[in-house]
């Protein structure tokens, strides 16, 4: 039996041009994206709840997922074909700790403490998404590239969790204790 995350590389594989999923630059760095999915596991404490905004073909919440089935994930996105495919990935992987949320997240009604987001939006604009939903002290985690120290700073936000991923990149976590 294959393991789910070369099963889910499959799929991603087959569905990547006709869901409109990934480039072929990403498929061919999908072992750089399932290192960083596990970048964001070492930051996320035990049991806790997650959701991941803006989920797309599911980078970095699927192999998240996969590495700790201790964590509750709703993969929050938008665009139905993406969705279509999330929702196939986690049947497909038996992936029993993810919940897909086809909708635009503003109108998600659950709570958080605890929100990734990938190539999103600067850490001030995915605030402003889920700050509805926010339990706090609320833990914004995400990939960045140079300039996040700026998107940190207008939040407001304490940084406490830096790690590189690369040359170009660095797993970013911030703490908000209390609404802005």
């Amino acid at each position: 039996m294959k393991n789910r995350l070369e099963a889910y590389t499959e799929l991603l594989e087959r569905y990547a041009a006709s869901a409109n999923l990934v480039s072929p630059k990403v498929l061919a760095e999908l072992p750089r994206h399932f290192e960083a999915a596990r970048a964001y596991g070492a930051v996320l404490p035990e049991g806790v709840g997650v959701l991941d905004v803006g989920s797309g073909a599911g980078l970095p919440a699927v192999p998240l997922a996969i590495a700790r089935p201790d964590l509750s994930l709703t993969l929050a996105e938008r665009r139905a074909k993406r969705a279509a495919f999330l929702d196939l990935v986690t049947a497909r992987l038996g992936l029993q700790n993810v919940r897909v949320y086809n909708g635009d997240v503003q109108q998600w009604t659950g709570r958080t403490a605890y929100v990734t987001a990938q190539a999103v939006a600067p850490f001030d604009v995915v605030y402003r998404l889920v700050a509805h939903a926010a339990d706090y002290p609320l833990t914004l985690i995400a990939r960045k590239g140079p300039g996040w120290r700026e998107e940190a700073e207008r939040l407001g936000a304490e940084v406490f969790h830096v790690k590189p991923l690369g040359p170009a990149a660095e797993l970013v976590a911030l703490r908000l204790e209390a609404p802005r």
